[in-house]
């Protein structure tokens, strides 16, 4: 069985400074969530999803100085990061309750996703989840973690460590 792979999806809005490091492990290990020709500001400060090497500098930083600061959320997976950026995408945009949209969906803001994940519907979850083992978002006071896993259909948060901590 292959071995999962850690990702994580930065919020170059919320940490312009760290787009150097995805220009590093861009194309192989770092792509842009949003599709198509960007203009160069709006792409240094978009979702990328990005490869986490266990002592790369851009990991090694977020478990450091960017846990607690809503860098994004970490997903575990056995998939390509193609596969896993191409599930993704679906999520960017939703509808607003009242109908209108599609808006932007910063499902990867550890802010929106720790209060928007428990309020999916079960029939909404697999989606998620498809070629994703797990998400890992930081708690609100940054000092510990939350994992999100599909167990039997159900959405499962468990309390965890801190990465790097």
């Amino acid at each position: 069985m292959t071995p999962s792979t850690l990702y994580g999806i930065l919020d170059l809005a919320r940490a312009p400074e760290l787009y150097d490091h995805v220009e590093r492990l861009a194309p192989a290990c770092a792509a842009c969530l949003f599709e198509g020709k960007l203009d160069p500001q709006v792409l240094r400060a978009s979702p990328h999803l990005v490869e986490l090497a266990a002592h790369d500098p851009l990991t090694v930083a977020w478990q450091g100085a960017g846990w607690g600061r809503s860098w994004g959320i970490l997903i575990a997976s056995r998939e390509p990061l193609a596969f896993v950026r191409r599930r993704l995408r679906h999520f960017t945009q939703a509808r607003l309750p009242d109908g209108q949209g599609p808006v932007l969906f910063r499902f990867w803001d550890p802010r929106v996703f720790r209060i928007y994940m428990p309020l999916v519907e079960p029939d909404a979850l697999p989606p998620w989840f498809e070629g994703v083992e797990r998400y890992v978002c930081e708690s609100e006071d940054g000092r510990f973690a939350q994992s999100y896993a599909l167990e039997g259909g159900a959405l499962r948060i468990d309390p965890m460590p801190a990465p790097g901590r």
